[in-house]
């Protein structure tokens, strides 16, 4: 099979890579990128699913392309949250070139920004939760998670090739119907996170105070009242469901997660170069929910930290 990475992030290139051990892949980069890029990515990977603790160095040197004009199986788009609408436009006059778009990413409102520019039959989603970390000028550093790839959305014909294109590269995906909802709630896990970090110093920080934590808990309650008031089964939602549950025992299932040494890794390594994206997230959950009439008083008390780091920049 034949698959396009649209964005040389480190979700785009470690899908890359594990896809590329069976399958064709090209990787969409710039012009002054190729000669960089091509001449070798150095990855340092952990993998969760072999139950190892050992990071292990590879040097991927991948194919790049600087356009869209080979014909693709499918087209792995892999931009940040914030690159979405620049990106669409240009996708969108490429549709010939491809069987079907996998938009790989957190997205507050990913189906009616897409279905402005795309076919709802051609494009699905493929969170990739089976990858996770951030990158810096000595390379990418990410976790294998034994985790699948969540699948779904409208081409369902996507959905099967991209399932199977997965297995073959020895990687899991699942099938969610209700994926559009899970992105909802997932989403806010990432945005408040934000806040939280930016407001006690660190990750480490915060992840070690259980006050924080707690009050993360009652922000992100803020947000799954925003989803809620939007359309989303919160009820049946994961992790939004849990969060009927009372204050302590949610603050404190939350914080040993937190703690846990892949999350740690996880977190830090994808505050390298993600952050503003996070922040992106944080205001945008922020303004809808004003919209939609709350108060949203305990997210809201993290705009002075998020101002005071966007002075710093």
């Amino acid at each position: 099979m034949k698959y396009l990475v649209y964005g040389a992030g480190t979700i785009g290139t470690v899908y890359a890579y594990l896809l590329s051990r069976v399958h064709e892949v090209d990787i969409l980069v710039k012009q002054e990128q190729v000669e960089r890029i091509s001449g070798g990515v150095d990855l340092t990977l952990k993998d969760l699913k072999k139950k190892s603790d050992i990071h292990e160095k590879k040097v991927f040197c991948p194919n790049c392309v600087t356009k869209i004009e080979k014909q693709y199986d499918g087209i792995l788009v892999a931009v940040n949250r914030y690159q979405l609408r620049d990106v669409l436009p240009v996708l969108a006059i490429k549709q010939q070139n491809t069987g079907y778009f996998a938009f790989m990413q957190n997205n507050w409102d990913i189906r009616s920004e897409i279905e402005q520019y795309i076919a709802s039959d051609k494009y699905m989603i493929a969170f990739p939760s089976s990858v996770g970390g951030g990158r810096d000028d000595k390379g990418i550093e990410a976790i294998l998670f034994d985790e699948p790839t969540r699948l779904g959305g409208p081409c369902s014909f996507g959905i099967h090739d991209l399932q199977q294109a997965l297995a073959q590269a020895k990687m899991n995906a699942y099938v969610d119907e209700n994926i559009f909802d899970w992105l909802k709630v997932h989403y806010l896990q990432q945005s408040i996170t934000a806040g939280a970090v930016l407001e006690n110093g660190s990750f480490e920080a915060f992840a070690h105070s259980y006050g924080a934590v707690k009050k993360m808990v009652k922000a992100f309650r803020e947000g799954i009242e925003v989803c809620r008031r939007q359309g989303v089964n919160t009820k049946k939602t994961f992790p939004a469901n849990l969060f009927k549950l009372p204050t302590i025992i949610v603050a404190h299932t939350m914080q040993k997660m937190f703690l846990e040494q892949n999350t740690m890794e996880m977190v830090n390594n994808h505050m390298k170069k993600g952050l503003t994206e996070w922040i992106t997230g944080y205001r945008e959950v922020l303004a809808d929910g004003l919209k939609n009439g709350l108060s949203m008083t305990v997210w809201k008390s993290y705009d002075t930290a998020i101002e005071e780091y966007l002075k710093l920049k």
